[in-house]
């Protein structure tokens, strides 16, 4: 049973971790259009920090949005 649960944790730990990557994958490529520029134009280390910066830009709007909820709830905002 206990090894079932952290099977079960770690799939959906990783199934919302791709699902955040590609978000951040889309929304990469719009700051790199944004910015005139092609996907080309950039080498594989450079887009992957792109898009690092991008998941994070996407985990700190959802930990906020989160927190703010928690504080709504509480009746603290």
């Amino acid at each position: 049973m206990k090894n079932w649960l952290a099977t079960r944790k770690l799939g959906l730990i990783s199934k919302y971790r791709l699902i955040i990557r590609e978000k951040a994958i889309e929304q990469a490529k719009v700051e790199i259009s944004l910015a005139g520029k092609k996907v080309g134009d950039y080498d594989q280390e450079q887009l992957e920090i792109i898009v690092k910066a991008e998941e994070d830009k996407i985990i700190r709007r959802y930990k906020n949005s989160s927190l703010v909820l928690i504080l709504l709830a509480l009746g603290l905002y």
